[in-house]
């Protein structure tokens, strides 16, 4: 899958090609999403209303093909935690037909993730479904 850097906010774009460059890693997902950690009421009612700018987007899930990566859009610096895909055991809906909301299960621990369109939620579900590292 090949993706344009162009198409991201410039606060993105400067962590995505430090990814690409200096990393070398491949990117083939970045969506807006937003953890559990950095969900805000703001942040809900603009999801649940549909009425999202992508320049106003703050908080960025991407998988390369090592890592699930959120990065949190900061005012000086992106805020960038990183999850190897090997620690991650499953991926699960919580509430699939209500806000596409789904759960990330890594190691012991859990994460909650709500996605700002439903369609990159059911991308992102079906991704980590068919990565090799899931299957056995």
């Amino acid at each position: 899958m090949k993706f344009n850097l162009e198409e991201y906010p410039k606060k993105l774009r400067k962590t995505l090609k430090r990814f690409v460059q200096e990393e070398g890693a491949t990117v083939n997902l970045v969506l807006p999403a937003l953890p559990r950690r950095h969900m805000d009421e703001r942040s809900l009612a603009m999801i649940r209303l549909g009425m999202f700018d992508e320049s106003k987007i703050s908080s960025w899930l991407v998988t390369t093909d090592e890592d699930l990566i959120f990065i949190k859009i900061g005012f000086i610096k992106n805020r960038v935690e990183r999850f190897p895909l090997d620690n991650i055991s499953d991926v699960e809906y919580v509430r699939e037909f209500q806000d596409n909301t789904l759960k990330i299960i890594i190691g012991d621990a859990a994460e909650v993730v709500r996605f700002y369109d439903e369609r990159d939620g059911i991308v992102f579900y079906q991704f980590m479904k068919n990565k090799s590292w899931n299957t056995e």
